[in-house]
C-alpha cells in the first residue's frame, strides 16, 4: 500500500488540482478572519471550526475528483481492474485524500490557535476534525469511483449544504447525533458547552464507519468497473 501512495502522489505533485484544496483555505481564512475580527471568543470559535468542518467536504471532493478522474482517463479503470489488490489501490488513494486535507486542516489549526491562544480547544478540534471526517470521506470516494468522478463534486457540495444546516445552524440541535456526517462541526461547541454525548455518538460513528469501509472493501474487490462516456 505505502508503494502505491508514493505512485499515486508521483502522479500528482505538479498537477494544479493538488494545491486548490489549499488554496481554498488559505481563502476561507482570510474571509472568516476578517469576519470575525482579532479578538476571538468561545463564539467565534465555534463559528470558526464549525464553519471549516462544514466545507471539508468540499475541499476533500476536489481531490476526490482529481484521482477519480486521472483513472477514468488512462483506460476506463482498466490499470485498477487489472491490479491484484484493487483494495491496495483504494486504501492508498484514500490515503492520499486524506493527506491532502490534513494538510489545509493544519493551516486552519494554526489560524485558531494564534486567533483565539487557546491550545485545549485547538487539540480538540485537530483530533475531532481527523477523527470524524473519515466518514465523508469514504462516502464522497464511493460516489465518484462507482457512479461518476463529476458526482464527488456535487456529493460534497451537498454535503456542505447539509452540514450547515443540520451541524451549523439550529435546525439539527436536537437530531445532529443521529448524523455522524455532522460530528465534526457539532464537537466543538458541544465541547465548548460541556455537553457532548460522547458515547451515543461514538458507537453510532463507530457502527456507521464499518458498515460503509466494509461495503467499500466487499465491493471493490468485485468491481468490474463502469462505463465511461467519451
Amino acid at each position: 500500500m505505502i508503494n502505491e501512495f508514493k505512485i499515486i502522489k508521483l502522479k500528482f505533485i505538479s498537477d494544479i488540482l493538488t494545491y486548490i484544496p489549499l488554496m481554498f483555505t488559505l481563502f476561507y481564512i482570510l474571509c472568516i478572519d476578517l469576519y470575525l475580527g482579532p479578538s476571538w471568543h468561545k463564539t467565534a470559535i465555534q463559528i470558526y471550526t464549525g464553519c471549516f468542518n462544514a466545507i471539508t467536504p468540499l475541499i476533500l471532493s476536489i481531490t476526490v475528483f482529481q484521482t477519480i478522474k486521472f483513472e477514468e482517463g488512462i483506460g476506463h479503470f482498466n490499470h485498477i481492474l487489472s491490479k491484484t489488490s484493487r483494495l491496495s489501490w483504494a486504501l492508498a488513494t484514500l490515503m492520499y485524500i486524506y493527506i491532502n486535507y490534513v494538510l489545509s486542516l493544519i493551516i486552519s489549526i494554526l489560524n485558531l490557535i494564534i486567533m483565539s491562544e487557546n491550545l485545549n480547544i485547538s487539540l480538540f478540534y485537530l483530533l475531532t476534525s481527523l477523527l470524524f471526517n473519515i466518514l465523508i470521506t469514504v462516502i464522497i470516494f464511493m460516489i465518484g469511483l462507482f457512479i461518476k468522478s463529476v458526482l464527488a463534486i456535487v456529493g460534497g457540495i451537498f454535503s456542505v449544504i447539509f452540514n450547515i444546516y443540520f451541524g451549523v445552524e439550529v435546525l439539527g440541535d436536537q437530531s445532529w447525533y443521529y448524523m455522524p456526517i455532522t460530528y465534526a462541526t457539532r464537537y466543538i461547541p458541544m465541547y465548548i458547552q460541556n455537553s457532548v454525548p460522547y458515547v451515543l455518538t461514538l458507537i453510532l460513528y463507530v457502527m456507521s464507519l464499518i458498515i460503509i469501509c466494509g461495503f467499500l472493501m466487499l465491493t471493490i474487490k468485485k468491481w468490474s468497473g463502469r462505463k465511461i462516456n467519451d
